[in-house]
């Protein structure tokens, strides 16, 4: 797996373990709270520390058992966080003073704004919420002026932290964007060559060292391309390639990699194939004629096949798939050679 999306993809799994530990911390410390409150009978905060409660039950179900990704549940936690301290604060406006609980529920409400929105959304939030929440321990008969002015400093802290934490993850995601249009062709939204030559080093060093079963490499040409294009026009032929990829698609392996090699060509890599299952496999393709979407006209394609370990490098097995593809050529076209003048006669 390439660079930034598997940074992306390690952020992805930072935050799970994060959401999973923080839900499951908070749901037992919502379960004590509640539980206290019970033997008291102080039902003064009980709806909002059962909702938090339900909320975290919630959060490691829908990541564990679920496997939702976490952006999913932002918009949820969010909610619930900020309804929930709202109504943990509405006691407040008769209390005669704001204790220090209050302001950790104001901090950690924050910390999720900046957290799981986009700063457009978390600074006004903040702000005006800050102003609020001033405002009511300001106006209390008994107040500490200095820990709204602390409380002021550490949010502006959140904000800072969380805005370099986004930008950090927006130039992520910016790159994974860029890596798979560099993997990705144009035309088809197939693999491109360069995506098909880094699958196949991959899988062909650990078949060398031993740790993979092997691979069946096919080269595809598409039959007479060139006079689709002469007498029905090159946007015709751009659909017809376009459509090629869904078409082959109905005869393949779900863990079968298909990419445009160049022009009408293709390539297609099968993992996990010996000799007997790669002819089994490439049967299906060999005499194969391809029903296109009309009004696009029914196209066959020759092909040649190699198995990994018919060379000792990706490029002589590209070359012999390259021979066998046009000894199919020569021989007629519409179908697949495991042979050709100088190779190998069969998949052995």
């Amino acid at each position: 797996m390439s660079g930034p999306l598997a940074a992306m993809n390690r952020v992805e799994r930072v935050r799970r373990r994060a959401y999973l530990a923080v839900a499951g911390g908070s749901g037992v410390a919502h379960v004590f709270i509640v539980a206290e409150q019970l033997l008291r009978r102080d039902w003064a905060n009980a709806a909002a520390f059962t909702l938090g409660m339900l909320v975290s039950a919630w959060v490691v179900v829908a990541l564990a058992w679920l496997r939702w990704p976490t952006a999913r549940l932002s918009g949820l936690i969010v909610t619930v966080v900020t309804i929930s301290t709202t109504a943990e604060f509405v006691p407040l406006l008769r209390a005669p003073e704001i204790g220090t609980w209050s302001f950790l529920s104001f901090l950690i409400m924050v910390a999720l704004w900046f957290g799981l929105l986009p700063l457009r959304a978390a600074v006004p939030a903040t702000l005006l919420a800050y102003l609020l929440f001033a405002g009511l321990a300001a106006s209390r008969p008994v107040h500490d002026l200095s820990l709204l002015v602390y409380l002021a400093c550490t949010t502006i802290l959140i904000g800072m932290a969380s805005g370099f934490g986004q930008q950090i993850t927006a130039f992520q995601q910016d790159a994974v964007t860029f890596e798979q249009a560099a993997l990705t062709d144009p035309l088809t939204g197939l693999p491109n060559r360069r995506a098909a030559l880094e699958r196949l080093r991959h899988l062909h060093g650990l078949v060398r060292r031993g740790e993979h079963a092997g691979f069946t490499l096919v080269l595809l040409d598409l039959d007479h391309f060139k006079q689709v294009n002469d007498t029905r026009g090159h946007t015709v032929g751009d659909e017809v390639l376009r459509a090629l990829g869904p078409a082959l698609r109905q005869v393949l392996r779900a863990d079968a990699l298909l990419a445009r090699w160049g022009g009408e060509e293709f390539v297609l890599v099968i993992p996990g194939t010996g000799a007997q299952e790669a002819r089994v496999v490439t049967g299906r393709l060999d005499g194969l004629s391809l029903q296109l979407p009309a009004p696009l006209p029914e196209m066959t394609f020759s092909a040649g096949a190699v198995l990994a370990h018919e060379a000792d490098s990706v490029a002589g097995l590209l070359d012999l798939a390259d021979r066998r593809l046009y000894a199919a050529k020569r021989a007629g076209r519409r179908q697949l050679r495991w042979d050709a003048p100088g190779g190998p006669r069969q998949a052995s």
